[in-house]
């Protein structure tokens, strides 16, 4: 229940700030942070799937083609195979009149796309060997089972989440259902990664990077879900947008005065707002490891703390 209130409070903030989103319209700050959350995501994922880069390295290799630093041959292909497949999603239409989210066809695209130079993928067709169990230990379906499961599993989500489903929750579901059915020799994990930003995007949301150490959270979250303990992941994508977004409100109000959450306050006080921002009471911007906010922020934060408290 608790993992279910967290989720809650996320899905609630990510509302909000896709609110602020909307309203702040584009702007040339926008755009760049946009851009530079693209390439984290890349750059993110990659990492996962074994990339030893530099994010420095890997957008010098996405925006210039260039391979700079010292590694293997295969590890810059993987980078900007995965780029690629990211390009196809950032460029994928939005629900049409039938509000269709997805098309097999888009599925085979992402893996003809993410693993094209990689022969022992067969890249583009589906499994035909025996899977080994995935780390929670569910086995996934064999190799005769694998295209009716998917026609089955896009005709479950082809129409988008129901009226009464929050958004987030289905696309984690959805994230859960599909690695467990494994479809492909190799690569799947990047492209689940790849089909939730597919589906992120057509509701209107920026991608999920799993930063930093966030990844080993979201790789045990994601054998929890296997588990039948779906919340935690949710609430790791809820977490990862609602950082994006923040980053996106952030870069269109270019006279909010960022500073770091420690030079606002000391001692119980500063634990009071880490602990907020963690919980998503606190609107903050994480750059670099280290979590910014803004006097406004603070106050409004201040506000809905005392509101709280009054008695009803």
């Amino acid at each position: 229940m608790a993992d279910q209130r967290a989720f809650l409070r996320l899905a609630a903030a990510v509302d909000e700030e896709s609110r602020l989103l909307r309203a702040a319209g584009r702007s040339l700050g926008l755009d760049a942070e946009l851009r530079k959350l693209w390439l984290e995501e890349i750059w993110a994922s990659t990492l996962i799937a074994g990339s030893t880069l530099s994010f420095e390295e890997t957008a010098t290799v996405v925006e210039r083609g260039i391979a700079t630093g010292d590694h293997r041959l295969d590890v810059y292909v993987l980078v900007s195979d995965y780029a690629a497949a990211a390009r196809f999603v950032s460029g994928a239409p939005p629900p049409g009149r039938r509000h269709i989210f997805l098309r097999l066809e888009e599925i085979v695209t992402l893996h003809a796309l993410a693993a094209r130079r990689e022969p022992e993928a067969h890249p583009g067709a589906w499994r035909t060997t025996t899977a080994r169990p995935l780390p929670s230990g569910v086995v996934p379906p064999p190799a005769w089972l694998v295209g009716r499961e998917l026609s089955a599993f896009v005709e479950r989500i082809a129409l988008g989440p129901d009226a009464a489903a929050q958004p987030l929750d289905w696309v984690a579901a959805a994230h859960q259902r599909f690695a467990r059915i494994h479809p492909f020799e190799k690569a799947n994990g990047r492209v689940v990664r790849l089909l939730t930003n597919l589906l992120l995007a057509r509701l209107g949301l920026p991608s999920f990077a799993v930063r930093g150490r966030a990844a080993a959270r979201y790789l045990a979250a994601l054998r929890l879900a296997d588990s039948r303990d779906p919340w935690p992941l949710a609430a790791a994508f809820a977490r990862a947008i609602l950082e994006s977004l923040r980053r996106l409100v952030a870069a269109g109000e270019p006279n909010a005065e960022l500073r770091s959450v420690a030079e606002f306050a000391t001692g119980a006080r500063r634990a009071a707002l880490y602990k907020a921002a963690q919980r998503g009471r606190l609107r903050t911007v994480r750059r670099a490891g280290t979590l910014y906010t803004s006097g406004p922020w603070i106050a409004e934060y201040e506000a809905s703390r005392g509101a709280r408290r009054k008695p009803r």
